[in-house]
């Protein structure tokens, strides 16, 4: 865990290189863990697969960082077919990830198809628990409103998702990443050539 984190830490400062070591160090620690308790320990070995992957993408070593969304993903979906309470949100996180690789990619049918399930998963967890969940319904939302201004142009959808960003926003106005999702989501409005002045 402290591998890890000092990687999240690295990886913050651009020290790709000792962000990578660490997380591949501590990724090779958790496979061993795992391999004699699974059930403890396969949530870390997603986790960090899932941390390395970002960095990766970021560094765009898209092959790699693809291979470790995918199997991050197929762990986590099955540590959510035992308790999905504890592990959709993650299954979430992932698919959202992946998508944004597979965008940047120019693998449309993928990304739309992970991004649409990772809104799918968080809605579903929004209606339950709003205030936990809604911030990353907006987050997957602004993500899918730029996918249909951009990658396959569908107005309706675009504005529509950006919309419900701003009214989400309105609830969250004191989180800033939501507040950071409410900009973008009004530069996709103008984008979309919609007044924002008759937005919220």
């Amino acid at each position: 865990m402290t591998l890890n984190n000092l990687a999240i830490l690295q990886s913050d400062q651009n020290d790709v290189e000792s962000a990578q070591a660490n997380y591949e160090e501590a990724l090779q620690s958790y496979r061993d863990l795992a391999a004699e308790n699974p059930r403890i320990y396969l949530p870390d070995v997603a986790m960090t697969l899932n941390n390395l992957a970002v960095l990766q993408s970021d560094q765009n070593n898209v092959e790699s960082a693809q291979a470790n969304y995918e199997e991050a993903l197929e762990i986590r979906r099955d540590l959510a077919t035992e308790n999905p309470r504890t592990y959709l949100p993650d299954v979430a996180a992932t698919l959202n990830n992946l998508a944004n690789l597979q965008k940047a990619q120019n693998n449309v049918e993928s990304a739309q198809a992970n991004y649409e399930e990772a809104l799918e998963i968080r809605r579903d967890l929004a209606a339950e628990n709003p205030r936990t969940y809604l911030p990353d319904v907006a987050k997957t939302l602004i993500n899918l409103s730029i996918f249909y201004l951009q990658a396959v142009p569908d107005t309706d959808r675009s504005v529509g998702m950006a919309v419900e960003v701003l009214e989400i926003f309105q609830d969250f106005q004191e989180i800033p990443i939501v507040v950071r999702y409410a900009e973008t989501a009004v530069r996709v409005l103008q984008a979309n050539g919609v007044d924002i002045s008759q937005q919220p």
